[in-house]
């Protein structure tokens, strides 16, 4: 069930980006909007795909507690190294990983669609299992509009000007492709590859898993024609939108 690109493509990143290795005010402005976004009082989180963690310990220093489920080991290790007293992090797959504790939240921030739908619902029922009775997940689910219109476009990650990526859509099967290189070494290239949902596939998964939405956030876009980045847009321009949904 696990995808092959998985683990080596989220190291790659690691190591090329360096904003995955800083922590900044924008960590706790996510922390403060999931919150809100909750809409009550909650202590206990999952978070899965928890990448390097930053996220996690911005949640903690709201007093709640914050197990992270992450596969590739450089980035649990990483978060590690803060030693959160509010903070459990785990190494493994959440499709495989042996949770017997249920959460007032689950959070799934910018990377579902790894696999096929068959792999969605198979998580999503996971999701439901690791929900208290009146527990909630906020997940991330990427728009096919926006990455329809996003096929083709290329860009340096940041100003140093060293690692490209181009964003390509495979309009058969609904797809996100994001293609990373060094530019001196352009035919080393890793990719990630992400199904995207419109807001009815989204809620017949759910449905199928014995979820219900009941309430979708839309996230940010980048304006190609401006080459400018807003944080909200209409549901239709997003690149993402998140999706609130508790058992049913």
């Amino acid at each position: 069930m696990e995808q092959k690109w998985v683990k080596s493509f989220y190291k790659k990143q690691f190591e090329w980006f360096p904003y995955l290795h800083e922590y900044s005010e924008e960590y706790d402005e996510m922390a403060k909007e999931i919150a809100s976004q909750v809409g009550k009082p909650f202590q206990s989180v999952l978070e899965i795909g928890a990448g390097n963690g930053n996220l996690a310990r911005a949640i903690a220093t709201l007093g709640k507690e914050v197990t992270t489920v992450e596969l590739v080991p450089e980035l649990v290790e990483y978060a590690k190294q803060f030693k959160n007293e509010n903070i459990t992090s785990l190494c493994g797959s959440f499709y495989d990983i042996d949770l017997p504790e249920t959460f007032d939240v689950l959070l799934y921030i910018d990377g579902f669609g790894v696999g096929e739908d068959s792999d969605q619902l198979f998580l999503l029922k996971r999701v439901y299992n690791w929900l208290k009775q009146d527990g909630m997940a906020l997940i991330d689910i990427y728009n096919p509009n926006y990455w329809e219109k996003a096929d083709g476009k290329s860009m340096y990650i940041d100003q140093s000007r060293k690692v490209l990526r181009e964003y390509k859509y495979d309009k058969k099967n609904h797809r996100m492709l994001d293609v990373w290189w060094k530019e001196e070494n352009p035919e080393d290239t890793h990719s990630q590859s992400l199904a995207c949902y419109s807001i009815g596939e989204i809620e017949k998964l759910c449905k199928e898993a014995g979820l219900k939405i009941i309430d979708i956030f839309p996230g940010g876009a980048m304006d190609w024609d401006e080459w400018k980045y807003y944080e909200k847009v209409s549901l239709e321009e997003c690149l993402s939108y998140r999706i609130k949904t508790v058992r049913a």
